[in-house]
C-alpha cells in the first residue's frame, strides 16, 4: 500500500507508513518523489566515503538499513527500495525520514543541516550545534512557549522569492528527547518508549504544534555545553559564519557539490545573524536558553 506525505515542501509517496510525515490532502498534486521498490546494489562502485551502514558519491547514496530494514538508494532525485526477507516498517520508516530524505533533499539543491529549526514571533530560527549540545531539548522548550515545529535534527533551507530571503521548509513532526529533558519539560515517558538507536531517546509527537508552511530564516544559533555558570549568546562575524554553517552541514558535501550549493550558503552568511550560545553543562539552564534565543531574535527582528 502506498501512502503520500508532505515533507520538506514536496509531496513523496512510500510503500510504508511514515508516522512522523504529515499526510498529503486528497487534493495533493502528483507526488514529487515516489520511492519505488527495485533491486538496489549492495554497495556503491565509486564510493567516496561511509562505513558500515552507508556508502555516499557526488549524487549518489546508499543506506543499509540491517536485517529488519532494506536497502536505499537516492541518485539524480530518487529514491529506489528493496526490502530484506524480515524487514519491519516501522524500521524502514525511520531509516527513511532520518536518513534518507537528507540525501534526497541534497541531491535536490536545498542546503541541509544537523539542526532544528522553530516558528518564533519573529521569524524562524534555527538551532545548530554537535550531538547533546541540547537542540531538541531547546526546540521542546521553544514549543513549550508557544512557538511552532519546522523540524528536528534534519533542517532544510532554500531561497525565498524575494532577494536576500532564505526559507525553512516544514520536515517531520516528532522531536527526540531523552527521558530527563522530556521529563524536565513535563513529557510523560515510559522507559518502553526509548530508542537505542538514538543514544536512548524517546520520539515526542510535535503534530499539533506543527506550522504548514515555510518561514523565514531569522537567525540561526550553534549551542555548546560549556563549563561556565551562565547563558552566553555571542554574535559570530565574517569567516566565522561560513565557519559555523559547515559544522552545521548533514552529511559529507563533496567537492563536486560546492558550486551548486556556495551561491545558496553565502546567501545565508550574508542575510542572517549567526550566534554561538553557550550553557552550562552542569546544570539545567533550558528555560534560559530559551528565553536567550526569543530575546535576540526579538531585538534583531527591530534593527
Amino acid at each position: 500500500m502506498n501512502h503520500t506525505y508532505r515533507a520538506f515542501g514536496l509531496t513523496i509517496q512510500v510503500p510504508f507508513a511514515c508516522p512522523a510525515l504529515t499526510p498529503a490532502s486528497p487534493a495533493a498534486d502528483a507526488a514529487d518523489v515516489v520511492v519505488r521498490e527495485r533491486p538496489v546494489p549492495g554497495r556503491l562502485s565509486a564510493r567516496r566515503s561511509g562505513d558500515a551502514s552507508w556508502d555516499a558519491a557526488p549524487g549518489k547514496f546508499l543506506l543499509r538499513g540491517g536485517r529488519r530494514s532494506g536497502r536505499f538508494l537516492v541518485e539524480a532525485g530518487t529514491v529506489m527500495l528493496e526490502r530484506n526477507r524480515e524487514c519491519d516498517e516501522a524500521v524502514l520508516a525511520r531509516h527513511f525520514t532520518d536518513q534518507v530524505l537528507a540525501a534526497l533533499l541534497r541531491h535536490r539543491g536545498l542546503l541541509v543541516l544537523h539542526a532544528n529549526a522553530v516558528q518564533t514571533p519573529d521569524g524562524v530560527v534555527v538551532l545548530g550545534g554537535a550531538s547533546g549540545a541540547g537542540k531538541s531539548t531547546t526546540l521542546a522548550a521553544l514549543l513549550r512557549r508557544g512557538c511552532r515545529m519546522l523540524s528536528d535534527d534534519v533542517t532544510a533551507l532554500r531561497p525565498g522569492r524575494a532577494a536576500g530571503v532564505i526559507e525553512v521548509v516544514p520536515g517531520a513532526s516528532q522531536v527526540h528527547l531523552t527521558q530527563d529533558a522530556a521529563e524536565g519539560l513535563g513529557y510523560a515517558v515510559s522507559p518502553a518508549q526509548l530508542q537505542p538507536w538514538r543514544r536512548m531517546k524517546t520520539a515526542i509527537s510535535a503534530r499539533d504544534s506543527m506550522t504548514g508552511q515555510a518561514g523565514r530564516l531569522r537567525a540561526l544559533y550553534v549551542l555548546r555545553p560549556s563549563g561556565g555558570e551562565k547563558v552566553v549568546a555571542a554574535r559570530v562575524a565574517g569567516r566565522d559564519k561560513f565557519l559555523a554553517l559547515q559544522e552545521c552541514l548533514y552529511g559529507p558535501m563533496f567537492a563536486e557539490e560546492h558550486p551548486a550549493l556556495f551561491p545558496l550558503m553565502s546567501a545565508v552568511v550574508a542575510a542572517v545573524p549567526f550566534y554561538r550560545l553557550d550553557r552550562p553543562a552542569s546544570r539545567w539552564s533550558v528555560d534560559e536558553v530559551a528565553e536567550t534565543i526569543l530575546a535576540s531574535s526579538s531585538a534583531d527582528r527591530v534593527r
